[in-house]
């Protein structure tokens, strides 16, 4: 193949990548949550993440679980690790990380399905992830805030080659 060929080639495929990112930040899908044995609120981000957490494991008396930064969230909502939620530091720090060590603890607290609470933009990386962890015992949810109308670039960069990695070099489980 000449030179032309494949810049030809490549600029296909990154505009169908940007293209399928786009959709992916854009148009995030919420799963309906099944009622959870746990509500996983994952760090990152502002407080939208833990009052939705906190919101769905009220509704489904659901174990409240919060990970790295969002159990400061959660302890301004009330929550106090060791009495109304068990919080952890994931290894690694990056929801890979959160995955695998939420999939353990499934498997030691005999967790049946969880539901995990994130970003609006976040939730097609997340449930990715933590389906490569738990198959389909999991539902994502997405939390609305106030930067949900405008695509912020770095956002859509970072999550769209998240998903790649994910899906292939940087598997979580």
């Amino acid at each position: 193949m000449n030179g032309a060929r494949w810049a030809v080639l490549l600029a296909t495929v990154g505009v169908l990548g940007s293209c399928i990112g786009l959709a992916w930040y854009v148009m995030p899908t919420d799963d309906v949550p099944v009622d959870p044995d746990a509500v996983v609120v994952l760090g990152g981000a502002g407080g939208e993440r833990a009052e939705l957490g906190i919101e769905l494991a009220e509704q489904h008396d659901a174990t409240l679980v919060l990970s790295s930064t969002a159990a400061w969230f959660g302890e301004r909502q009330g929550r106090t690790c060791g009495e109304d939620a068990i919080c952890f530091d994931p290894s690694p720090e990056n929801t890979a990380g959160e995955a695998a060590n939420v999939a353990s603890m499934a498997e030691e607290r005999g967790w049946d399905h969880v539901t995990v609470a994130t970003s609006g933009f976040h939730t097609t990386r997340s449930r990715l992830l933590f389906r490569q962890c738990m198959d389909d015992d999991v539902t994502v949810v997405g939390a609305a805030s106030d930067d949900d109308e405008a695509i912020e670039p770095r956002l859509f960069v970072r999550e769209s080659v998240g998903v790649i990695a994910a899906a292939t070099v940087r598997r979580a489980c």
